[in-house]
């Protein structure tokens, strides 16, 4: 039987000086585990319980993965990231000549050039790339995908639905099993199987998107059924956890999707669609139109004008980028966005913003660019259903990135990127309506 004591009380009470005396004294000659839960931003009963020669592990603000040991877990993790780029690489340079330049090969490259850009743009700022292993997460997403693809459409959907359905079942269970939160972090205290709420939406955008699109490929009850029930979890898990964004912007997607399909209508032009969205951008960001309906904000719903302090923050954000206008400040840390934007915050709740401020004209022009191309031009008449998918899946992507900058979880969009060129690249062979289709882009 294992005996657990727990030793807690107010600063000062003299939990460190009677630990040492019980260790000395109660606990001499047994096999003896200490966890420290240290909330402070330094440890110092750990130190002091260090220098009486106790070995220790400490927790830092709730959460064990604090433990300095598993930066060896993160060093691995990162060489696994870089033999996968190596792979991927070798792999495309092996076949290099039969690679067709095309839809999907120009959104590919594009994507690339975006990442690297990143980098580029950091050290033109003076800064140092201290997250490589992102960098080589959104490298090796964008390789891997492009190969899947070229591989064979149908089956790539069919994995990554399957994959990203899997992990949203999975984080409605642990939201409904644990609704305080798994565990803790230094930044935030609710945290599941998906990390915090906000870094659900991109991740639950491609989920909803594949399962959608694997099921009218298929349109099997198994399909379909896998579709609803994904489509639950999520709504649930946002619904319990409220995430007023993704729910919005899930709303949004979905009622054009619904239309369209009820219409029979062809998606709308993405050149529609972002217009649309840049003129979202000038009316809330520059313009401040939510200022005519400040009755409504604070009157009926109760919130505060400045839509809490994000106004402000989006001030400060567009003083500093017309200091770093061509090619941004460079990816910055929590501290280094906290010194310009102010009010505490680590991003300016908007992904136009952020991409600008962290790299420039060139950075949000890659994005844009990117965005444009993966979705230009008419869809195949049989593949009309997915382009209204995909259409659905851009809005509500555009639309979340109006008032959050997506700054974690935005390398998990680059699937839908590809996903949209090769719907619109009509390069290669796929049986449809009992015909084969042969064409380029």
């Amino acid at each position: 039987m294992t005996k657990i004591d727990i030793y807690s009380g107010f600063l000062g009470a003299g939990k460190t000086t009677l630990i040492k005396k019980m260790i000395k004294e109660a606990y001499h000659g047994q096999k003896l585990v200490l966890i420290e839960n240290e909330f402070g931003e330094i440890g110092i009963d750990g130190g002091f319980l260090q220098e009486a020669g106790i070995q220790i592990t400490e927790m830092n603000s709730g959460c064990i993965s604090g433990i300095p040991a598993l930066g060896i877990l993160d060093t691995l993790l990162n060489m696994i990231r870089i033999m996968l780029v190596l792979f991927t690489l070798i792999v495309l340079f092996k076949n290099a000549q039969l690679l067709p330049v095309n839809r999907l090969f120009g959104v590919t490259m594009l994507v690339v050039a975006s990442i690297l850009w990143e980098p580029i743009s950091t050290l033109t700022g003076g800064g140092s790339i201290a997250d490589f292993g992102a960098l080589m997460n959104d490298l090796g997403i964008a390789l891997v995908c492009y190969i899947g693809l070229r591989a064979g459409y149908d089956s790539f959907i069919e994995g990554v639905a399957k994959v990203s359905g899997a992990y949203v079942l999975i984080n409605c269970l642990t939201v409904i099993l644990f609704p305080a939160g798994m565990y803790a972090t230094t930044k935030y205290s609710q945290n599941f199987f998906l990390s915090y709420r906000t870094a659900w939406f991109v991740i639950y955008l491609l989920a909803l998107t594949t399962t959608l699109l694997w099921n009218a490929n298929v349109g099997s009850h198994f399909t379909k059924r896998f579709a609803i029930a994904v489509a639950v979890a999520a709504t649930l898990s946002m619904i319990l956890q409220w995430t007023a964004t993704g729910l919005f912007c899930f709303s949004i997607g979905g009622l054009v999707l619904l239309y369209c399909t009820w219409k029979k209508r062809n998606p709308f032009k993405i050149s529609t669609v972002m217009l649309t969205e840049a003129a979202a951008f000038w009316a809330i960001v520059i313009a401040r139109l939510m200022d005519m309906f400040s009755f409504l904000l604070v009157n009926i719903l109760h919130k505060d004008v400045t839509l809490t302090f994000r106004t402000r923050i989006w001030d400060n954000a567009l003083a500093a980028i017309q200091q770093n206008l061509l090619t941004g400040v460079g990816r910055l840390d929590a501290a280094q966005m906290e010194a310009i934007l102010g009010y505490g915050v680590s991003h300016p709740h908007n992904r136009y913003l952020y991409v600008t401020l962290c790299f420039g004209i060139i950075g949000l022009a890659l994005f844009l660019l990117i965005v444009y191309y993966a979705n230009k031009g008419t869809i195949n008449p049989h593949r009309v259903r997915e382009g209204r998918i995909m259409m659905a899946a851009f809005i509500a992507l555009l639309s979340a990135a109006q008032v959050e900058s997506l700054s974690a979880t935005g390398g998990y969009a680059i699937p839908l990127y590809l996903i949209a060129a090769a719907l619109h690249c009509r390069e290669g062979r796929r049986k449809e309506m009992g015909e084969t289709l042969r064409s380029t882009c």
